[in-house]
């Protein structure tokens, strides 16, 4: 069956490997049009076509997205940002009334996932263990829970409500004197003194935050697929490297943590394919640091060691059977940089 998917935001680094097994090792006939912000995404070289697009929370974009999925004949959207994902949530009956379909599950259920305090009280309303966190809505409030959750725990973290890959997060530690910056600057330790001299004024605009208890690594990714809240797949991936996802993963089959997603994708009803984020807190038990609104960014990583997540998504969508397979278990996928020949 020919089938015509849009794949939005495809200029991750880990975007052309992912394209490159949709469009060749397909089990369906499939013709991708890419689209980014960047009209220099290197995913566009992977895609059979490609289209510039604004930001998932421009204005436009809705209307943008709507003109080039007509003009391409697209059958299935797959947003792959946040922002694009909760405007074409929010925008459903628009391409619904196209006969697009759309990889992403209604926006109420989304504006929970993208509010870290939201989910963590929908984990805890229905026994799901999280980590010792609280709301901050004031500057005031911050530096005093701070005080008395470093007083109790040793270490804390703030991160805004709504904010991913490590953006506006500090760490608050002993391990440290002064500050210093990770994660291409995106993530900030520092010793206590530091934080409440320094640091915390610079939070004035990012309200309501989280302050919660310092988890432990590793670092897990789990792949999510799902329809109408029955799993389809758990994948948990460990990262080599805990503050890089796009560095490689090792895919490990713990029933723990299989039991988790599931019990996840059953509490958000969730369809189609979604990322979460999990530590271990000092007890030893799983903790949901995020539940993403998307597919992850490394997506590839599972799909490279054998576990066919794109093509399951358009099964999905045309109530196609998907395959059994058995979870490659201790499959360790890294990423090279390698060549591409575009003339040929």
């Amino acid at each position: 069956m020919n089938i015509t998917v849009m794949l939005t935001c495809v200029g991750g680094e880990l975007a052309p490997q992912m394209l490159i097994d949709l469009r060749l090792h397909s089990r369906h006939d499939v013709k991708v049009i890419g689209t980014d912000v960047n009209k220099l995404a290197i995913g566009r070289n992977f895609c059979d076509e490609f289209e510039v697009v604004p930001n998932g929370s421009d204005s436009s974009y809705i209307e943008v997205i709507k003109e080039a999925s007509i003009r391409h004949n697209v059958d299935l959207i797959i947003p792959t940002s946040d922002e694009e994902a909760i405007a074409i949530s929010l925008a459903r009956k628009v391409f619904e009334n196209e006969g697009i379909k759309l990889a992403c599950t209604d926006s109420s259920t989304l504006e929970i996932l993208t509010d870290k305090a939201k989910t963590y009280s929908k984990l805890k309303e229905y026994g799901i263990h999280t980590p010792i966190w609280l709301q901050v809505d004031t500057i005031d409030d911050l530096k005093q829970i701070v005080q008395d959750m470093y007083r109790e725990l040793g270490e804390v973290v703030v991160k805004p409500v709504q904010g991913r890959g490590g953006r506006g997060v500090h760490i608050i530690t002993k391990s440290i004197t002064g500050m210093k910056q990770h994660i291409d600057k995106r993530e900030i330790h520092s010793d206590i003194e530091t934080f409440l001299r320094d640091l915390v004024k610079g939070l004035s605009d990012s309200f309501p935050v989280v302050v919660m208890e310092r988890l432990v690594e590793p670092v897990f990714d789990l792949d999510l697929l799902a329809w109408k809240g029955d799993p389809i797949r758990v994948i948990p991936r460990r990262r080599i490297d805990p503050a890089v996802p796009n560095l490689g993963h090792t895919i490990i089959k713990d029933e723990n943590l299989i039991e988790l997603g599931e019990s996840l994708i059953n509490l958000f009803q969730l369809s189609w394919l979604y990322d979460c984020d999990v530590m271990y807190d000092k007890k030893g038990n799983p903790c949901v640091l995020e539940i993403n609104p998307r597919e992850s960014g490394s997506v590839a990583i599972s799909i490279a060691a054998g576990v066919p997540l794109l093509d399951d998504l358009i099964s999905l969508s045309i109530q196609e059977k998907i395959p059994e397979i058995e979870l490659p278990d201790g499959v360790t996928i890294i990423p090279y940089k390698s060549l591409f020949n575009m003339n040929k």
